[in-house]
């Protein structure tokens, strides 16, 4: 895809970045949610685990006439119901733990989001030399639209992952493409929050969002990856992805459209 090399390119020039120009303490602040999000996120995958897969495997359950038949039929499809309940059980639980996996990222998004909003804006301000008054009325302003795309994205993520889930359900061969889409949407929604940031201060309305990071794709994509990547190293993954992804994402549009860097 066009662009995905220039995307790569600045999200991992963010992190020297940040250290070379007096952002080093924007890393800190996502580690005080690591703690909370980690056990929550645990126990919630165990609750929901165990109260969906009972009613799950009863419903796909073949019907035995009598347990203790003599006949191979019954017996094969009394083992057949016994392995499709642990089955049922480890599939929802790697569908439950994705999905609320890709909540939790979103989660910090939002939370994050007067942070990353204020990281992207120091950024291009050390890029461009444009400077942009401190507002607390505009960073909230900012930080509110970062929130509410980082929701909407996260419901569409979430709408398209259990879609994807339910096929491979009942399609369970299907699983490896699967698991390439479910990485491939998140990298997209991901990419597209990042980027929000630098066109809400173009001033552009979300429609026009969407159109401008479906015009560059590929610098969306790779910024997406990285992060979602990086995101899965518990702890470091979340100190480092949110920041160097927004901050990223200033550096891949400033570099696209030709901008001087002042101290990057």
């Amino acid at each position: 895809m066009r662009d995905f090399g220039l995307g790569l390119n600045g999200f991992f020039s963010a992190f020297s970045f940040c250290f070379r120009n007096g952002l080093w303490w924007a890393y800190l602040v996502p580690a005080v949610l690591w703690v909370g999000l980690f056990f929550g996120l645990f126990h919630a995958t165990e609750a929901l685990t165990e109260a969906a897969s009972a009613q799950v495997a009863a419903w796909l359950e073949l019907p035995v006439a009598d347990a203790a038949s003599d006949d191979w039929w019954e017996n094969v499809k009394s083992a057949i119901n016994g392995a499709r309940e642990t089955v049922v059980r480890w599939i929802l639980r790697i569908a439950i733990a994705y999905l609320l996996f890709v909540a939790n990222k979103y989660i910090v998004l939002v939370v994050l989001s007067p942070l990353l909003a204020y990281a992207s804006e120091l950024a291009e301000e050390k890029i461009t030399g444009e400077q942009f008054p401190f507002s607390w009325r505009q960073l909230m302003k900012d930080a509110l639209r970062g929130a509410l795309i980082a929701a909407r994205n996260g419901f569409l993520e979430l709408a398209c992952s259990i879609v994807i889930w339910l096929l491979t359900l009942f399609v369970p061969f299907i699983s490896p493409i699967s698991f390439v889409l479910l990485f491939l949407v998140s990298a997209y929604f991901y990419g597209f929050s990042m980027f929000d940031y630098v066109f809400e201060r173009r001033r552009m309305r979300i429609g026009e969002t969407a159109r401008a990071v479906n015009s560059q794709l590929g610098a969306v994509m790779a910024n997406g990856m990285c992060f979602s990547l990086l995101m899965k190293i518990p702890l470091i993954g979340l100190m480092l992805a949110p920041v160097m992804a927004s901050v990223g994402a200033v550096i891949t549009m400033t570099r696209k459209e030709g901008t001087q860097v002042v101290k990057a």
